[in-house]
Order: structure tokens, then C-alpha cells, then sequence
């Protein structure tokens, strides 16, 4: 859904990244169920682990619309986990154990495998959006990692609710800043009226209503747990969407029109056991 917005909608990636970041005020209506002020130190570092976090996502997003999310996808998901460990490992003093280590490998390649998609030779002008296109992902996955280590810092000082409403308070003061820059401004407030932008808007709200139940999910687990085993946990999603694309594309053909063939299904097992067997390596209590 995001690669559609951007590529068949033109949409600035400031100006996705804007709304996503936007919408984080909504993380204020939690303030009820337990929120603490904290101090001051505390209030920082869930406002930069928020507005880094969008940074990530202009980044992202300028990757999606340079090179193909089959492209962008896998080298993102494999990057995120390991910049995350090494930045856990010096700035937290995270240390896994062996078979963890073991189950955070096998995890990250199966999730790059499950996404990974061959194509043929591109042009010259394809193959230049595409080095562009990678330089953006690695940019946009060690700012992501960044985001998720502060984030996990802040879920160490405060409890969940108070560091994951300052945390969106920081996106929200980051789609702010973006409003600065001119020409993302003016894109922002004069969005062109085309055919079907109805259907545009229902698409981007739909999608972060989805990402926004995701994204809470995926922070309660980082308060939880080790924030690198959460990072590279997060390749079972795609053994999930694969599912879902082969039981749900049968009913809805001219909707999920994912193709399977023989080399890309067996491809996609082998990643899913991948990803089953670094599940269970890291369950494993040795």
C-alpha cells in the first residue's frame, strides 16, 4: 500500500512521512491509563527516539520511490536487525546468548529471503534509481535501528504508556518540522485533486490504521523484551502475509495478485522454516 501512495499517487515522501507523524498526537489519548510526566532527561530521549523515527520514514519512503519495494524490503529488514544489535550491544549493554545469537541470525535471513525477488537486467537510468534507492535504505535502516535503541532506552526510565505517548508527541513535533521546509509545506496543503484521491485517502488511512495496531504492538514488545530479538522477529510478519496472499489470493484473484511459482513458493517455504527454526532457538532456555 505504502509503494502504491508513493509510485501511482506521486506522493512526496516528506509529505507521507508528515501525516504518519502527524497522527501520532492521537498516542495522547492514553494519557488516562497511567501516564507519568517523568524528567526532564526521560522526556528528551522518547522525544528524539519519536522524531528520529520519522526521520527513518522520509528515508524509507524516498527508497520505496526510488528502487522496487521487492528491492528496498529485504535489504531493509536484514540491515535494521543488525545495525539495531550493534547499537544495543554498545549503547544498552545488551548481550544475547548463544542460541539467541543463533535464532537472530537464522531470523534476519530468513525474513530477507521471504521478501527477496530476482528480477532481470535493468536500464541505465533504472540502475542508478536503484543505487539511489539503497543508499536511502541503509540511511533509513540505521536511523530506524537508532530509533528503536532510544526507544527501548525510554521503556527502561518510564513505564509503557508514558514513554509511547512522548515518543508520538516527538513524531508529531517532527511532522511539525517539515512544514519549515517550503516546498514540502506547499505539497503538503495543496495536494492536487485527481480522479479517485477519495480512494487515495480511505488507502492511507486504512493502511495506518492497520500499521498504527502493529506499531503498538511491535513497542510493547520492545518495553518487554530485547529490542534486537524484537527487530529481527519482525520477518515472521512476511511468513504471515504469505499465507494470507496464498489462501486469500484464491478468493480474490484480481486483488491479490501475488504469483507463485514453483522456485519463488519453494523459495518462501524454506524462508518460513528459517523463520520457524529462529523462533525456536531463541524459546529454546539454554
Amino acid at each position: 500500500m505504502d509503494k502504491f501512495l508513493l509510485t501511482k499517487k506521486v506522493l512526496s515522501p516528506f509529505v507521507y512521512a508528515f501525516f504518519i507523524g502527524a497522527l501520532g498526537i492521537l498516542g495522547a489519548v492514553l494519557i488516562p491509563f497511567g501516564f507519568e510526566m517523568g524528567s526532564a532527561n526521560e522526556i528528551i530521549n522518547a522525544l528524539v527516539g519519536g522524531g528520529t523515527f520519522v526521520a527513518a520514514l522520509i528515508f524509507f519512503f524516498s527508497a520505496l520511490k526510488a528502487n522496487e519495494a521487492s528491492r528496498v524490503v529485504p535489504l531493509v529488514g536484514g540491515f535494521v536487525p543488525l545495525f539495531t544489535f550493534i547499537l544495543a550491544y554498545f549503547a544498552l549493554g545488551e548481550r544475547l546468548a548463544q542460541n539467541q545469537i543463533l535464532g537472530f541470525a537464522v531470523l534476519v535471513i530468513g525474513g530477507v529471503l521471504i521478501t527477496l525477488d530476482k528480477k532481470g537486467p535493468a536500464s541505465a537510468k533504472a540502475t542508478a534509481g536503484r543505487r539511489t534507492g539503497y543508499l536511502y535504505a541503509i540511511i533509513a535502516s540505521l536511523v530506524f535501528a537508532a530509533s528503536f535503541v532510544i526507544t527501548k532506552q525510554v521503556y527502561l526510565e518510564q513505564n509503557f504508556i508514558s514513554g509511547f505517548v512522548w515518543s508520538r508527541l516527538g513524531g508529531f513535533i517532527a511532522a511539525l518540522a517539515i512544514l519549515l521546509i517550503p516546498a514540502q509545506r506547499y505539497a503538503i496543503f495543496h495536494q492536487p485533486k485527481e480522479k479517485g484521491s477519495g480512494k487515495t485517502t480511505l488507502l492511507f488511512f486504512t493502511g495506518q490504521i492497520a500499521g498504527a495496531l502493529g506499531f503498538v504492538l511491535v513497542n510493547y514488545a520492545i518495553s518487554l523484551a530485547s529490542v534486537s530479538l524484537v527487530n529481527a522477529m519482525q520477518g515472521a510478519q512476511y511468513a504471515f502475509l504469505l499465507i494470507l496472499v496464498v489462501f486469500l489470493g484464491r478468493k480474490f484473484p484480481k486483488i491479490l495478485s501475488e504469483k507463485l511459482s514453483g522456485r519463488v513458493l519453494t523459495q518462501k517455504i524454506a524462508a518460513i522454516i528459517l523463520i520457524s527454526a529462529g523462533i525456536g532457538f531463541i524459546a529454546l532456555n539454554i
